[in-house]
């Protein structure tokens, strides 16, 4: 009898949960950052001579590797973990910088974390989804090029603080068969950073507002 009663609630759970679908998804792909950073002048604690106005600093895009995780709620909500191999930034100078080319170099870990709505049905093959949600921008590995030297006068050491703030995107699933699947979004998200760079005694400082755009193309198996 115990085992009859067992069998059937397993059968009404297999079966319930192939109504709904695979509840779990991974997913891997590219990522494309498009920088559209502003910052104002560099300011600092020394003569104005040593830091020639205006000069400025500019923050280059990258791309790198897509790593997701995406945990469904229910047959319209999910949460959608999106992380990505750290990429490495080119920092341009701008102003009486700017013929110094490339003058520091940074990489960066931004795990974001959305709340998804997905349009439509779950046995649909074709499903939109917007998603808003938090972002955390870790900066590492910040150095200064032999013309960032040049410019500063000197070996400078560079420091950017982290970010943390709001994230939104769109994009679309696309179904290739019963696990597997093709997603691709557009993301943006507020990340501020204040960045510091020091030679000797002298600190040159500003606050870069990255105005990021992230396009996502990942292939995801369910599970």
């Amino acid at each position: 009898m115990k085992i009859t009663q067992f069998t059937i609630c397993a059968l009404i759970g297999i079966a319930s949960m192939s109504a709904y679908g695979q509840q779990n998804s991974v997913r891997a792909g590219l990522i494309d950052l498009t920088i559209h950073s502003d910052s104002p002048n560099l300011s600092t604690n020394g003569p104005t001579f040593l830091t020639p106005q205006p000069a400025g600093v500019t923050v280059g895009d990258a791309t790198t590797l897509l790593l997701g995780y995406t945990r469904k709620l229910d047959e319209h909500f999910d949460i959608d973990v999106v992380l990505g191999l750290p990429p490495r930034h080119d920092v341009k100078g701008t102003g009486l910088l700017a013929p110094f080319g490339v003058i520091a170099q940074v990489k960066q870990a931004a795990p974001t974390v959305f709340l998804n709505y997905n349009f439509g049905a779950p046995q649909n093959k074709f499903r939109p989804f917007v998603g808003v949600g938090m972002n955390y921008t870790h900066f590492f590995d910040a150095q200064s090029t032999s013309s960032g030297q040049l410019s500063s006068g000197g070996p400078t050491k560079i420091e950017l603080s982290d970010s943390f703030g709001w994230a939104a995107q769109v994009g679309a699933s696309y179904k290739l068969g019963d696990r597997w699947s093709l997603v691709g979004s557009v993301a943006t998200a507020k990340v501020k950073s204040d960045m510091t760079a020091t030679t000797g005694s002298i600190e040159r400082k500003t606050t870069i507002d990255f105005r990021p755009v992230v396009y996502t193309l990942g292939l995801a198996y369910g599970f």
